[in-house]
This record gives structure tokens, sequence and C-alpha cells, in this order.
């Protein structure tokens, strides 16, 4: 009887421990569980602040290279329309000295028409001195064979040429220009020049081409300047 009365305490006992022991495994299973989920939770939470991280990241790149852009389309632009007004300024002055270029070559054609005008009205007059002077020398020989003069016939008088003009010594005009030249340090056109000392388009030019062959004037664009 007492030998049964200590199995069953002893059994008891052991039922106890056992009891003992699944309520620690199952305390220590409920704790382990809760680890892992608050380590899933904190995964979760540091995935989370990666990912919006990289998304911050990722918005402020695709700004900067949206403001990148930009910038280079801004730079792009002003660099065409600084190109434009550039070919712009090209093209106005080139249209200017071409407008000038063709103003001088029409202004020298028509002094090259007018030097060629007073020639030909030069060479007319001397051919008429010519001629009225064989008409006096028949004339006083046929008085001298025939007693008489030969009649004149009726018509209009012969015309007078008028005398040319004669242009100054070339020596005293280069040193007229070179002092007109001193006295307009702004520059002076070729045209105004010839209008001032009243000589051709051609004379004029080749008394300032020997005063810059002198090195005693230089031409910038189209104007001269006494150095």
């Amino acid at each position: 009887m007492g030998m049964m009365q200590d199995f069953q305490k002893a059994d008891e006992e052991r039922r106890r421990e056992v009891k003992h022991l699944q309520d620690e495994v199952a305390t220590i299973r409920s704790e382990a569980a809760n680890m892992l989920k608050e380590l899933a939770k904190e995964d979760t939470r540091r995935a989370s602040e990666v990912t919006n991280n990289m998304r911050s990241a990722v918005a402020t790149i695709r700004s900067e290279v949206g403001t990148i852009r930009s910038d280079a389309a801004d730079m792009l632009k002003d660099l065409a329309k600084e190109d434009d007004e550039r070919r712009s300024e090209v093209t106005n002055f080139m249209r200017s000295e071409v407008g000038n270029i063709r103003s001088e070559v029409a202004d020298m054609l028509k002094d090259l028409a007018k030097e060629d005008t007073r020639r030909a009205s030069e060479v007319t007059s001397n051919m008429r001195s010519a001629v009225a002077t064989i008409r006096s020398d028949v004339a006083a020989i046929h008085e001298m064979v025939w007693g008489k003069a030969p009649a004149k016939k009726a018509g209009a008088p012969p015309k007078v040429a008028p005398t040319p003009k004669v242009a100054p010594p070339v020596g005293a005009l280069r040193d007229r220009v070179f002092a007109y030249l001193a006295d307009h340090p702004d520059g002076t056109r070729l045209a105004e020049m010839e209008t001032e000392f009243g000589v051709s388009r051609i004379e004029m030019a080749r008394v300032v081409r020997a005063l810059m062959d002198n090195n005693k004037v230089e031409k910038r664009e189209l104007l001269y300047f006494a150095i």
C-alpha cells in the first residue's frame, strides 16, 4: 500500500515536471513566434525605408536631370539666337559693302563715260581746228594762184568747241589732296575729293594710289585717311 502511494506521488511529480516543461516549451515557442513577427516587421520597415529612400533618390535624380535638360535646351536656344544674330550682322554688312561697291563702280563708270566724252570732244575740236587751218591754207594758195579767195558756202557759222579744262600738275595735286585729308581726320570718300578738286575719278584714283604707295594715305573700308 505504501509502495503504491509512493509510485503515484512519483508519477504525479513527473507529470508536473512534464507539464512544466511543456509550458516552458510553449512559452519559448510563443516568444520565438513573437520574435519572428518582430523581425518580419523590422525587415518590412527597413525594406520600406530603403524603398522610400530609393524612390526619393530616383525622384531627385530625375528632377536634376530635368533641370540639366532644361538648362541645356536654353543654352542651345541662346547659341542658336547668337548664331542667327551673327549671321544677320554679317549678311547686313556684306549687303551694305556690296551696295557701296556697286555705287563706287557705277560712279567710276559714269566718270569713265564723262572722260571718254571729254576726250572725244577734244579730238573733235582738234580735227575742226585742223580742218579750219587746211581751209585757210587752201584759200591762201587759191588767192595766190587765181588772185581771189574761193567763195564760201552759205551755211551756219562753224561751232567753236569749248576749251577743255586743264588738270593741275600731278605733284601739286598730290600735296593738295594730302593736306585736304589731313584736315579731315574722320576720313573722306573718293567721290568727295573728286568734287572738291574738280578732277575725274580716274585722275583722283591715281593721285590717291600714289599717296598710298608713298605711305602717306591709307584706306579703311571706303574712306581714305592721311597717315
